[in-house]
């Protein structure tokens, strides 16, 4: 069985979503693959990939080297999205004999260019994974140019799916509703932690900040979007004069929608408040784990999710969070008391107050809030697993 992986998207500098998905999913499936399953990753910069055993020895301008006897690395042009799927992923793909392609959202739109199989005949097999389509239920949040476009090349590309995957049974029911493909076609290969998230090194983390000029810091991981509601986080810190009690508000992100009233605020600080408000929209994955387990609260107040991986990553490294209940994220009850409507501003404040022991009446530890680090971790561990994840997937494409 030959897999060929589009990693095209850790070409860019932020971790992002997809990234984690990808890095979990098919660490996992190396591990657990027989024996006769090859990998073929495919990036503009291989020499990222190195959670999938790239060798930095190795010179990065080859063309498909053999890395293992199961693990090659294929190297992309400079070309963009169209040249990918038009011409330069079939080409791999005939090339190599795959038999399974696995791409996020888009994949190659002529299958008659795609080759014969290695082993079973037949093409080979488009697999995508289709982590949501927000943009049907909350059309108000995304401009009209992006609903247009997402929703032809998502649904050409979900109904030509040999394998339909998507990230959470929310997902998968909008996607049944939406598109109108049968629940039964769709196969739900859930968001899970890394587990270098549960043993990040506390002092390391600490010292890191710190040479950043952060103590104290309220954080946020996500794409800059207008349903992540960094807007509305960022009031709720103004509302609250937080930095008057010690604490930065720190965002990570890559923006990739327009966020005029997030703008509106952040233009319009003092350069004394700004300097408290800390904006990284270039964060390597190595630095951004450090960035989460010294952060004395992680706050996730998305109001439309097709899973939410931040707020168990920060659950994972023992980070207290407080986290929206909306959409997939209803998942996650296991925040307890704050897993809440973070759109009830008043309730965020209280929230935030209590999480940090900021009330009168607080515990010997200094947190009113009962928040349960090692319960938390013990529970995400339990049910977002990577190598549960990668058994199901094996057992769905084998058996198929």
């Amino acid at each position: 069985m030959r897999i060929l992986v589009d990693c095209h998207c850790f070409d860019y500098v932020t971790s992002e979503g997809v990234n984690t998905h990808i890095r979990g999913l098919y660490s996992a499936m190396l591990r657990h693959a027989p024996e006769d399953w090859e990998f073929y990753f495919a990036s503009k910069y291989p020499e990222k990939l190195t959670w999938a055993g790239y060798r930095q020895d190795v010179d990065s301008d080859y063309s498909n080297e053999v890395i293992s006897s199961r693990v090659h690395f294929v190297k992309l042009s400079d070309g963009g999205k169209l040249q990918r799927l038009l011409f330069e992923y079939p080409k791999i793909i005939r090339r190599n004999h795959i038999d399974f392609a696995h791409f996020q959202y888009n994949a190659p739109p002529f299958k008659s260019l795609l080759g014969r199989r290695s082993t079973q005949g037949g093409r080979c097999a488009l697999v995508v994974t289709l982590h949501d389509i927000l943009f049907k239920d909350f059309p108000e949040l995304f401009p009209k140019k992006y609903k247009f476009f997402k929703g032809l090349t998502f649904r050409f590309s979900a109904k030509r799916a040999d394998h339909l995957l998507t990230v959470s049974e929310y997902s998968k029911k909008r996607i049944s509703k939406h598109f109108g493909i049968g629940k039964q076609h769709i196969f739900v290969t859930p968001n899970a932690v890394l587990s270098d998230f549960y043993d990040i090194d506390e002092q390391k983390a600490r010292e890191f900040t710190a040479s950043k000029g952060v103590g104290k810091y309220l954080l946020c991981v996500s794409r800059f979007e207008p349903r992540k509601k960094q807007d509305l986080l960022l009031k709720t810190y103004l509302d609250m004069r937080l930095w008057e009690k010690g604490y930065d508000l720190v965002l990570i992100g890559r923006k990739t929608l327009a966020m005029p009233e997030f703008d509106r605020l952040l233009s319009g600080l003092s350069s004394e408040v700004r300097q408290h408000v800390k904006l990284l929209y270039n964060t390597p994955y190595q630095e951004l784990k450090l960035w989460y387990k010294a952060a004395s609260l992680f706050v996730y107040p998305a109001i439309a999710e097709g899973f939410g991986i931040p707020p168990i990553e920060a659950g994972a490294a023992g980070v207290p969070c407080i986290c929206s209940n909306k959409t997939a994220m209803e998942d996650f009850s296991f925040f307890g008391e704050n897993h809440i409507d973070c759109s009830d501003e008043a309730l965020l404040q209280a929230r935030i107050r209590t999480t940090l022991g900021l009330e009168e009446t607080t515990t010997s530890t200094g947190t009113g809030t009962d928040f349960d680090a090692e319960a938390i971790k013990a529970k995400i561990l339990d049910v977002y697993n990577w190598d549960n994840v990668a058994k199901s997937l094996i057992s769905h494409l084998t058996q198929l």
